[in-house]
């Protein structure tokens, strides 16, 4: 399995707009993948976490859980996203932390449908918090991965 650290590297390479996000793929436990970012390089015109970038991180937090997911199944594969939606429920005024998940029934299903068929669509879940647990956004995303 790819590393963290080298998933964020791969990411930062491919797509220039993500080194200025200044995000980390902190943590992995094979059904949750953490994100962070700092507000610093983030922040709006009234100081708080800029939409855009928190959007961008949640889409970037969906491809990476997708493509752990299909690297944890033997078949790595190129993920793009198909759907998402975002609702955004409060300002955030500091770091943003994102937890976005699936469950292991989901993660099996897609699974097989990418060993059988050379793809498989992924749903994920996630929400965007800030260092009180207080949640401020949350996200759904369809993620397609193909061999």
């Amino acid at each position: 399995m790819m590393d963290l650290a080298a998933l964020g590297e791969r990411v930062r390479d491919a797509i220039p707009l993500t080194r200025h996000l200044d995000f980390t793929f902190a943590d992995f436990d094979g059904l949750c993948l953490v994100v962070t970012a700092p507000l610093a390089p983030n922040h709006n015109d009234k100081g708080t976490f800029f939409a855009g970038s928190q959007s961008a991180l949640l889409t970037l937090a969906g491809w990476g859980l997708t493509t752990l997911a299909a690297q944890q199944s033997g078949h790595p594969a190129d993920v793009v996203a198909v759907e998402t939606s975002l609702e955004y429920k409060l300002p955030l005024e500091g770091d943003l932390q994102i937890a976005v998940s699936i469950n292991e029934e989901e993660r099996e299903r897609f699974a097989q449908r990418l060993s059988r068929r050379g793809k498989a669509t992924l749903r994920v879940h996630a929400q965007g918090s800030g260092a009180d647990g207080k949640v401020v956004c949350l996200y759904q995303g369809l993620y397609l991965a193909r061999t």
